[in-house]
């Protein structure tokens, strides 16, 4: 029997397979393909059921908003007779939307990170800092 490399041992096998969600039924392929991207990038137990449907509603809206933009696109921001594009405020409404529910996911880098982490760092920190030492710089620290 051949012996196992070091790459070989230190691949952890998964011991139980799961599944991720499959994309509701009705979305359109736009949105289906992105919630296959959001749930392959995320491990498979990730989303528990009622996040399921703020997932839809966060692909969908990516959808809708995909859509104005086109309209934007094509016919500008300012329409002809001087007023904006409705698209364009709806592109906007949706973009807002969409940085909710991507938070109540947890899916954007800054929602996965405390608030309070770099004042903790900055507690950990070891010494003194230049201006609590230094007397020339005590006028403009005091």
């Amino acid at each position: 029997m051949a012996r196992k490399s070091a790459a070989a041992l230190a691949t952890l096998t998964p011991i139980f397979t799961a599944k991720r969600p499959p994309p509701p039924d009705g979305l359109p392929p736009g949105a289906a393909a992105l919630w296959v991207s959001i749930c392959a990038g995320v491990d498979a137990n990730y989303f528990a059921g009622a996040d399921l449907t703020l997932l839809e509603a966060l692909v969908t809206v990516d959808h809708q908003k995909r859509a104005c933009d086109r309209l934007v696109s094509k016919n500008g921001p300012i329409l002809a007779d001087g007023t904006v594009n409705p698209a364009a405020k709806l592109s906007n409404q949706y973009a807002a939307t969409m940085a909710a529910l991507s938070g109540k996911l947890r899916l954007c880098k800054s929602a996965t990170t405390r608030a309070e982490s770099a004042g903790l760092k900055k507690a950990l920190q070891v010494g003194q800092r230049p201006w609590d030492c230094d007397p020339a710089l005590d006028e403009y620290f005091s």
